[in-house]
């Protein structure tokens, strides 16, 4: 590529980067426009960009992204590259904020299911192309004007993969965190736990550090919520969870 010394660093391909949507320890989102056409550009840092592995797990999330069919309520990959040597993911633009803005507020059961359902038809839909998210947390579900859109495969794996821990320490399913192999059991899991969390305005597993929240999905039990409505979607037994399809549980409540 030559020097880039000078380069002005507000481009990843043809699309010119402008505000920042997030940012993270290894990535940050911006807005890409060209033309008229406005996307949002998730792209490494620099210093995660020289970490082959990490450069590898990118690689594997964008081609992924791309690679699935369209889904309303998953996030739509449109191309992926590099330039400058930082890997970016070209993404359709979501016009919302993320479901951390819905937490610490005690919501109506309907309002949950309402909120969840969208969300739910997204696991179902990765479920049905082969794939566990492995990280369904409200930051990465953006609530959008059509219902909530699925974002980051960052994690993701085959249905029935193995490998290291990985995932969100307060949203992880025992067997997640135990490392075991994935199954749709791990995404219903995080599902009922957001539910949970929506539908009582706290926290259920999140003790600050990870290995503390960790060890509270491993040990502590979830406190019965008062509406019966909602038991079958926060049931968070990993028994119930291993054969409970999320997204007709959802939808049953809507």
């Amino acid at each position: 590529h030559g020097s880039t010394r000078g380069v002005p660093d507000d481009h990843a391909g043809r699309w010119i980067l402008g505000e920042a949507i997030a940012a993270g320890e290894l990535a940050e989102v911006r807005v890409g426009r060209h033309g008229d056409e406005a996307v949002a550009i998730k792209r490494l840092h620099s210093h995660a960009a020289r970490d082959e592995a990490l450069r590898a797990l990118f690689t594997a999330e964008a081609e992924l992204t791309c690679a699935l069919p369209p889904h309303p309520h998953l996030v739509r990959g449109r191309a992926h590259g590099a330039d400058r040597d930082r890997p970016y993911l070209v993404l359709d633009r979501v016009d919302g904020v993320d479901l951390r803005g819905h937490l610490g507020v005690a919501h109506p059961p309907v309002t949950v299911a309402a909120l969840l359902a969208t969300a739910a038809a997204a696991v179902a839909y990765l479920h049905a192309q082969g794939w566990i998210h492995g990280d369904v947390v409200p930051a990465n579900l953006i609530a959008g004007p059509a219902g909530l859109v699925l974002c980051d495969l960052g994690v993701a794996r085959r249905i029935g993969a193995d490998g290291p821990v990985r995932g969100t320490a307060a949203y992880m399913a025992p067997e997640q965190v135990r490392g075991e192999a994935w199954t749709p059991a791990l995404d219903v899991f995080a599902l009922g736990v957001i539910g949970w969390e929506l539908a009582t305005g706290a926290r259920l597993f999140h003790r600050g550090a990870s290995y503390l929240s960790m060890a509270a999905v491993v040990e502590a039990d979830a406190p019965p919520l008062g509406d019966p409505r909602l038991g079958p979607l926060v049931n968070l037994a990993p028994v119930s969870y291993t054969h409970l399809r999320a997204h007709e549980t959802v939808l049953d409540l809507v």
